[in-house]
Parts: C-alpha cells; sequence; structure tokens
C-alpha cells in the first residue's frame, strides 16, 4: 500500500479493536489503516450508519469487516457456549457478484484466524442448490455474504430467519449492486430484517440510485467522501490510446506483447466471448501464454483463473465485461448526483439491450452468469497495465475497466485501441457495430473533468510493418472451428474437474479414458518459427512517452538484443575490415596453388 493512501499518523491499535484481530492484521503485513478505514471504523463502531464512497482499492473491505467483527465479538464476549442465543447470525453482507462473495468470505476467515472458534462466515452466493444450502444456513453462522437475489431466495423459502438476530446490514459496491438490477431485491430483502439495525454502505460513486437506496435504508447516516486528490490520481494512472483499424489491433497487440513493451501483468479486454477465443488462439500462434475469464466459466473456473493470474502464473488474462452493466450502454450515466442521470437514456438503453438479446437468444447454446463481474470486485494483485482490445460500450465501462490498475496507490497504465468510424474491418473479425470515435469523444471528456488526460500511443506503424506478414498468417490460422473447438475444450475440463462427475467417472473409467484421449477436431494451427523474432525484425520506436509499466527500451531509439559496441556473434554484417584467408596446403586439395595454375 502506497504512502499516499495510509494514515500514518494512526495504527489499528488506535482504533479500539480486539487483540486477535490486531494480531491477524499484523500477520496479513497490516500496520496503518488507509483513509477510509480510519474514518469508518470509529464511526462504524460507535453504532452509526454510514455511507462511504471511496475510490476502488482504497481499502473499504477491511473498513466495514472490522467493525461487522469487532461487534459480534463484543457481543458474544461474557454469554456462555452453552447459551442458544449465542449463535445467531448477526450480520448480513451483500455484494453484486459471486467473485466479490467469495473473496469478501475469504477476507473475513483471515481476519478472524485467531478467533475462528467464536465468529464463522457462510458464503452462499455460490451455485449450490437452495436445498443444499438450507443445512448449512441452518447452523445460524455469525456473518453470510450472498448477492441480493441469492438471499432473497431464502428468506422467501424460510431458510433463514433474521428478524429476531441481525444487528448489521452492509451493502458492498452499492453503485454495482443497482446497476445489475438488484434494487426490488433489496426493498423485498428488507422486509425479512429487523426494524432496528446498523447499515453501512459502501460505493464508488455516488449516483442517484444510490441516494434513493440511502434514503430507503440508513438512519441520520455519516457521510464519508474520500476520494483522492485528483492530481494524484492523475499522476497514479497513464493513460493511452491508439487510433488503429482492426487487423493493426491484432498487429500491435503481438508486438507489444512479444517485445515487452509493457512490462509486467496485463488485463486485455474485449468485449464478447468468442473475441476472448479469437485473441488467446492467435497469441498461442506466437507462444504468448494467457488465459480467459468469462461469464460462460464455471463460478470454480472463474475462481481458478484468478488465482492462477494472482499467483503469477499467467501475465496476461483476457477478460469480458459484457452485459455487466444493465442498461449500461449508451447511457454513460456513471456520473455522481452532481453530474445529474437522465433516466430517459437509461430506459432507451436498456430497450436496447432486451431487443439485442431477443436477437442474439436463438444463437446462444450456453448461459451466462448473470451474476458475473470482472471490471469491479475482483481483486486482482499486481496488475500493471489495462489493455482496451475492444474499446468499452460506454464511458462507464471504460472508467471501471482502467480502475483494474494503479490500485492501493500504485502506479499503472492503460492502453485503448479504438477503431474509426469509416473502417470496414470491424464486421470481418466478428466484432459487434463500431462506436469507438463517438464513445471515446466521451471518454476524454469525462476523463477531463476529473483531471486527467489520455495521451496518443505514438506508435510508428511504418517500422513495425515487418510483423504484418506474420501477424495475419497468425489471424489466418484462427478460424471459426478453431473458436470453437477451444470454446468445447473449455467444456471438456470442466466435466473431468467436476465433482459432482466423479463418482460417475470412478464407476465408469471407459469414460474417462474416451474424454481425455478425444482428440481436437480442428486444432488450431501452431507454427513454430513463430515463436522467435529474428534481428532484422526489431523495429525502431520512438516518441512514446515514458510511463509506470512501459519498459525503458521503448524511450530508445532502438531496442537491441546486445551491448552497445558489442560484435553480435554469427552476424554476417560485421564492422571489420576484410583480411584473406590464410590457406593450409596440407589441408587443400589445390595444395595452395591458385585457380587456373
Amino acid at each position: 500500500m502506497e504512502a499516499n493512501l495510509l494514515d500514518k499518523e494512526q495504527t489499528f491499535e488506535t482504533l479500539d479493536l480486539d487483540d486477535r484481530l490486531l494480531r491477524a492484521l499484523g500477520v496479513m503485513g497490516l500496520v496503518h489503516p488507509t483513509l477510509v478505514q480510519a474514518k469508518a471504523v470509529p464511526l462504524a463502531l460507535s453504532g452509526k450508519d454510514i455511507l462511504a464512497r471511496a475510490r476502488t482499492g482504497s481499502g473499504k473491505t477491511a473498513a466495514y469487516c472490522l467493525p461487522v467483527i469487532q461487534q459480534i465479538l463484543r457481543t458474544k464476549q461474557g454469554v456462555p457456549l452453552t447459551d442458544p442465543k449465542r449463535n445467531a447470525t448477526r450480520a448480513l453482507i451483500l455484494v453484486p457478484t459471486k467473485e466479490l462473495a467469495e473473496q469478501v468470505a475469504k477476507y473475513i476467515k483471515d481476519l478472524t484466524q485467531f478467533c475462528a472458534k467464536e465468529l464463522s462466515v457462510v458464503n452462499i452466493a455460490n451455485n449450490a442448490p437452495l436445498h443444499m444450502q438450507k443445512p448449512i444456513l441452518a447452523e445460524r453462522h455469525d456473518i453470510v455474504v450472498s448477492t441480493p437475489a441469492r438471499i432473497l431466495q431464502h428468506l422467501s423459502a424460510g431458510s433463514l430467519e433474521l428478524r429476531e438476530s441481525l444487528s448489521m446490514l452492509v451493502v458492498d459496491e452499492a453503485d454495482l449492486v443497482l446497476s445489475f438490477g438488484y434494487e426490488e431485491d433489496l426493498q423485498k430483502t428488507i422486509t425479512y430484517l429487523p426494524k432496528v439495525y446498523q447499515t453501512l454502505l459502501m460505493s464508488a460513486t455516488l449516483t442517484k440510485d444510490v441516494q434513493e437506496l440511502k434514503r430507503l435504508m440508513l438512519r441520520n447516516p455519516a457521510i464519508l467522501k474520500l476520494e483522492e486528490d485528483g492530481d494524484d490520481s492523475a499522476r497514479s494512472l497513464t493513460q493511452y490510446a491508439v487510433h488503429c483499424s482492426e487487423t493493426e489491433k491484432f498487429l500491435l497487440i503481438y508486438v507489444i506483447l512479444k517485445l515487452r513493451l509493457i512490462a509486467g501483468k496485463c488485463i486485455i479486454f474485449v468485449n464478447d466471448i468468442d473475441r476472448c477465443y479469437r485473441l488467446k488462439l492467435y497469441l498461442e500462434q506466437f507462444s504468448i501464454r494467457s488465459c480467459v475469464l468469462n461469464s460462460e466459466l464455471p463460478l470454480n473456473s472463474r475462481h481458478h483463473i484468478v488465482e492462477e493470474f494472482n499467483r503469477g502464473v499467467y501475465d496476461y488474462i483476457i477478460a469480458t465485461d459484457e452485459g455487466q452493466m444493465k442498461g449500461e450502454a449508451d447511457s454513460d450515466s456513471e456520473d455522481d448526483v452532481d453530474g445529474g442521470d437522465d433516466s430517459s437514456d437509461r430506459e432507451k438503453a436498456k430497450h436496447q439491450q432486451q431487443e439485442g438479446e431477443r436477437g442474439k437468444g436463438k444463437k446462444r447454446k450456453r448461459a451466462q452468469d448473470k451474476e458475473y463481474g470482472v471490471t469491479r470486485g475482483i481483486d486482482f494483485k499486481g496488475t500493471a497495465a489495462v489493455i482496451n482490445f475492444d474499446f468499452p460500450k460506454s464511458a462507464r465501462s471504460y472508467t471501471h475497466r482502467i480502475g483494474r490498475t494503479a490500485r492501493g496507490g500504485r502506479k499503472g497504465m492503460s492502453l485503448s485501441f479504438v477503431v474509426p468510424a469509416d473502417s470496414k474491418e470491424r464486421l470481418k473479425w466478428g466484432s459487434t457495430k463500431n462506436d469507438d470515435e463517438r464513445i471515446y469523444a466521451k471518454v476524454v471528456e469525462k476523463q477531463k473533468a476529473k483531471g486527467a488526460e489520455i495521451h496518443p500511443y505514438k506508435f510508428d506503424m511504418k517500422q513495425v510493418n515487418g510483423f504484418r506478414y506474420r501477424a495475419e498468417d497468425a489471424m489466418r490460422a484462427v478460424t471459426k472451428a478453431a473458436v470453437q473447438e477451444a470454446r468445447i475444450k473449455e467444456v471438456k475440463q470442466e466435466i473431468l474437474n467436476s465433482e459432482k462427475l466423479r463418482a460417475h467417472f470412478e464407476d465408469r473409467p471407459a469414460d474417462l479414458q474416451f474424454l481425455r484421449h478425444d482428440k481436437a477436431l480442428h486444432p488450431s494451427r501452431v507454427q513454430p518459427h513463430m515463436k522467435h523474432i529474428p534481428d532484422y525484425l526489431v523495429p525502431r520506436i520512438t516518441g512514446v512517452a515514458k510511463a509506470d509499466g512501459v519498459a525503458d527500451s521503448v524511450n530508445r531509439d532502438f531496442i537491441p538484443f546486445h551491448k552497445p559496441g558489442q560484435r553480435r556473434k554469427g552476424s554476417k554484417y560485421r564492422q571489420r575490415p576484410h583480411k584473406k584467408a590464410k590457406v593450409d596446403p596440407l589441408k587443400s586439395f589445390g595444395g595452395g596453388r591458385k585457380k587456373g595454375k
């Protein structure tokens, strides 16, 4: 955590926390609270309702987890273990996505590692059937983490009773919860709660919808607007954009990743699921390994992929945020209440989205998880850069995407490809209607309002023309059949790793063998020579401003693979005087005689 986000004047010991919590924080390497933690924790411990606005990566999760755990430990202090009132669900934490629910539950377990016998937490946001979760809820865990839709199902079915025991309600990423269409679920959930309880709302933006939720759920709240200074935010994130054709996008992503012009881990965003696999297969032609994250993958697979990315198994993750924001496309209503929110635009965008879903419904074969989210909530660790391979469909989505880097005060960069409106290659490569320039203009306007600037990524296309043939050859290898086979391969992998099918395969080992040895019908063509880059293809790159996450070699006139002044071994272009070769007469047939004599 960078110094500009920490409150160095305080430590967690000054926040009146339980010794077991302080010990866990020490093990996690946390000494000084962030600004939102230093302000929110004392207010929450005093029993105040809170509406906190703080940007992504500022420590909002700990800001509500710490007081929730502390209050429960206080309540249980002195209560005999045999008292039936000791076991009760006292806190409900609602989050917009299943991925975030899993992370919050894991974070609470880390904080309670030294008081696990005193406090228990359960996450019910997974895909398990309701009847399987009912006995788990019957154990009356102290903290329940869920999405609004799933908790409402359990409350309606009578699997969980909260009217007598609940004392704290937390809604994390409140603006995102509402954008997922959970407003009606929240209103119905409130009818199952007691009349008096403490509420904590955490949000990155204070939209009009969040203000309505505040009136509905909060009583005389403390409002914390803890955005960092615009100048600091602008310095931590450097934004670039390059205007290019669809083919040039593939060419540039190849050159940038292969030459390591962007150092560190990257999240590459595309706009639909097919593009995920198309880009993954394309990069595989050059031995650039990446993983895919989208809403069709099962929840356990998504968790596994994020963990592998965070551990450094993969440096590049290709992700989609398709359908994440209901009514997001073209509405661009992510501004705070001061900026206004046109409801007619939202209704129009919602109608357009519904029409698009009707038109695509016949072609869709696999169900997508409606509670999937990648641009907000998931903790991608150490992300140096975000690449918008497909430009987002709204300015709001752009803001959420670039928020995955430059988190926690760290520096980062974003690079966006913008396809001109008159380009005709867009439809050729399977993408949607080209609105890049129109949305880009809105993004530039909104970023200027926040004190940020999008710089042009000055990449001389003439200097990378030598890579063009390779890029086009790799694009030809990624056929529709190869993309389809890649998606089938994902299904096979899920079947092999499925816990539910383990018993089936144990009883029928032949089925497992058939599945393992089933070869791809249309495997992608990988050419070994594409893995390496010959020296003569290495371009001279100039005019790119230095930013954190960009390799130093970008700022040089030439990207050498040898030290200056050092002769390259085996090079046929050696700059040295020509010397006449000596001839050993004993080793030559001519005996040293000149030809013709």
